[in-house]
């Protein structure tokens, strides 16, 4: 997820801090007013603290605080009670009842060739210590498993993708009514993926564990590599690739007294019994199969793997207690002192597996210490232009819940004020930056990733990662032309509904690395300071790069969203699927000559916004923020896509998975054969394409 053209070295100042005036004027900014703006995002980074940053990280992961738990809910006052302290108005705790199941029972066992029972949890030795949960709170499982009893042979079904149960079927072996074990890798990572495919093709029930082929080459602990396949990953296996959040109440929030669909009509709600399982215990299911060997292909140690069916049947049992419970969403506010209702929202979700010393405490301690940082500069008098809202999501791992339901709450609110969106996750578990988001915010991302300095390497987080671009490509690392900032956005967090649903541009930023621990009950506070992030240096270093995209978004004169970015990117989706379209498809030319029309037209708004920069025309400043609010909006379809009428933008939406889909509709149509349907998609987008273009030139 690295796409992006270098924008200049920054100016490097010593313990870790960078100055912002890297000598490129940033986007939407005035001369009157850029040196300001320079100032305050020297003070953003030299006020970050790594030493507050870990004491954070300490509290949040002091005990495990899945969604909805009792732990989950003091977090969320304590978070407010921050929010409070740093001057935050508006603090609210908003509560969304959702269905959020728990484990009763889940087990995999066998009584053939010889007696054998998984162990169902990560630790390898000892016991809870005094603060640790009992082994029922620490239990693994699949959120959204459907609950029962299944006792058949297994058959192993490498990644679990459509062409491996194709290929399984070719050598006579049937999956109806078994038992399939799979591992988690690439697209089909997604473990919700995994489970859809394996009912779709009469799986009883589905083993899944995780190849973490890296990690003997990870920097660790001793042992740490034994501890790894011993580490347990859980998960939802949610169909959100058809609409995220309570499935009850799709396209409409959860709040109390809300109308549910029944469970039988909720299309996210798999219907197939899913375990995850250790690859220590996959291991040894492994080796009790027959039949035909595993192809090379299926990776691992495939060349000394059977697929089965076994000889002796494995019973697998799930129950779940699938109950409507509350969740909770903290936001507060930085009011604007020019131009409050308009909003730029930035968040990260609380709610975790275990500990959640990765996922996602790295980045609830990165955007706390960011909230402290910028109450503290309110005090000394400065105050934003815009506002900032800032988030504290719940039952993100449960299919994206409290973000998609509290955007729903305030859906037009946000239509109307949203300016941007900025997302992080986990915000450390490497030094690697990634990013990825609208690409009419490339620009911000780009720009403060050059103006803040990597801790390994002395220089820029841009300029670090376009060497290692360059590098992995094999040219030169000097003067390149690196893709930092990918262009694009898949699924997997809380970004979704703000970019899919409601049209507001959005970024997702992390430092990533080898998580070995991802989603086990090894992902602590000190999994982090040992491994992942040592002196909690890349978490404070997101504190520091989310603050100067941040009050750039709020602070710049004409809000920098770059249309003329946007319109190149487009043109380059299309050239991406255009070898796919047959000749002449219907709507074809509709579409290149709408791109065409939203070219020009964001080149004339780019030179109008430059000219009135430049000369300091105010007056022009509101009209063009007006239509540059609105342009992300353009691309957004009432009807949505065909089939998952949910994801609205045209441009891009998740595939069945993590990865991003670009023209999810002519690309799903291509997939179909149906040239009907693409046709009609075809001019849906050009009609959006010329609705951007109407917008950015009407007077």
């Amino acid at each position: 997820m690295r796409r992006l053209t270098a924008l200049g070295a920054a100016v490097l100042l010593t313990a870790g801090c960078s100055s912002p005036d890297d000598g490129a004027m940033p986007l939407g900014f005035s001369r009157a007013s850029v040196e300001a703006q320079r100032a305050l995002e020297r003070r953003v980074i030299e006020r970050a603290d790594s030493g507050r940053v870990r004491e954070l990280h300490r509290e949040l992961t002091r005990l495990p605080h899945p969604a909805g738990s009792i732990r989950d809910r003091q977090l969320a006052g304590w978070i407010a009670r921050q929010y409070t302290e740093a001057g935050l108005d508006d603090v609210r705790i908003t509560t969304h009842e959702v269905l959020l199941p728990r484990p009763l029972e889940v087990s995999v066992e066998m009584t053939q060739p010889h007696t054998w029972r998984a162990e169902m949890r990560d630790a390898t030795d000892g016991a809870p210590g005094p603060t640790s949960p009992s082994p029922r709170e620490m239990l693994p499982y699949h959120a959204f498993s459907a609950s029962g009893e299944v006792s058949a042979p297994v058959v192993y079904a490498g990644p679990g993708t459509p062409a491996d149960y194709e290929w399984l079927a070719r050598r006579g072996v049937d999956v109806k009514g078994r038992i399939v074990l799979v591992h988690s890798t690439g697209v089909y990572r997604y473990r919700g993926l995994a489970a859809f495919t394996a009912q779709q093709f009469g799986a009883a029930a589905v083993l899944m564990f995780t190849v973490r082929e890296k990690v003997a080459s990870a920097a660790g602990p001793p042992g740490h590599d034994a501890t790894a396949m011993a580490g347990i990953e859980r998960g939802s296996i949610l169909y959100d690739f058809f609409y995220p959040g309570d499935p009850q109440t799709p396209g409409w929030a959860s709040v109390p007294g809300a109308r549910r669909l029944p469970r039988s009509e909720a299309r996210t709600l798999p219907r197939i019994i899913s375990v995850p399982i250790s690859a220590v215990d996959a291991r040894l299911i492994l080796s009790t199969l027959e039949g035909p060997a595993a192809p090379e292909w299926w990776g691992r140690d495939a060349a000394r793997d059977h697929v089965g069916p076994g000889a002796a049947p494995v019973q697998v049992r799930v129950q779940i207690d699938d109950t409507v419970r509350p969740v909770w969403t903290v936001t507060g506010i930085l009011r604007g002192r020019e131009e409050p209702d308009s909003i730029v929202v930035v968040g990260n979700h609380r709610d975790a597996w275990v500990f959640g010393g990765v996922d996602p405490s790295t980045g609830t301690a990165s955007l706390l210490e960011l909230v402290r940082v910028l109450g503290m500069l309110c005090r000394e008098g400065w105050s934003p232009k815009r506002s900032l809202l800032f988030a504290s999501w719940d039952a993100e791992e449960f299919g994206l819940t409290s973000s998609t339901e509290w955007a729903e709450q305030h859906a037009e609110w946000l239509r109307s004020r949203a300016v941007a969106y900025l997302n992080v996750d986990g915000a450390a578990s490497g030094s690697r930056f990634v990013a990825g988001g609208s690409p009419s915010l490339r620009e911000v991302i780009a720009t403060a990733a050059g103006a803040v300095v990597d801790p390994s390497t002395g220089v820029s987080v841009l300029s670090t990662e376009r060497g290692r671009d360059a590098q992995d490509r094999g040219i030169p690392a000097a003067g390149t032309d690196g893709d930092v900032i990918a262009d694009r956005l898949g699924g997997g967090s809380d970004y979704t509904v703000f970019l899919n649903h409601l049209g507001v541009p959005s970024v997702d930023l992390g430092f990533n690395g080898d998580d070995w621990a991802y989603h086990t009950a090894f992902d602590t506070h000190q999994y982090v300071d040992r491994v992942t992030d040592p002196g909690f240096r890349y978490t404070t270093t997101m504190t520091r790069l989310l603050g100067v995209a941040a009050t750039r978004l709020v602070s710049a004169d004409v809000v920098p969203i770059d249309p003329v970015a946007a319109a190149a990117a487009i043109r380059a989706y299309w050239r991406e699927i255009e070898p796919r379209v047959p000749r002449n498809a219907g709507g074809s030319q509709a579409v290149e000559a709408a791109l065409d029309d939203l070219a020009r037209a964001a080149q004339a708004l780019g030179r109008r916004r430059d000219l009135a920069l430049g000369s300091g025309d105010s007056g022009q400043y509101g009209d063009l923020n007006r239509r540059l609010l609105q342009l992300e909006r353009s691309f957004i379809e009432d009807g949505g896509l065909p089939g998952r009428e949910w994801y609205k933008h045209v441009l891009m939406a998740p595939a069945r998975s993590y990865q991003p889909l670009v023209l999810p509709g002519l690309a799903e149509a291509l997939d179909s054969a149906d040239a009907g349907r693409f046709a009609s998609q075809a001019e849906r987008l050009a009609a959006a394409l010329r609705r951007a273009a109407v917008l950015l030139t009407e007077r």
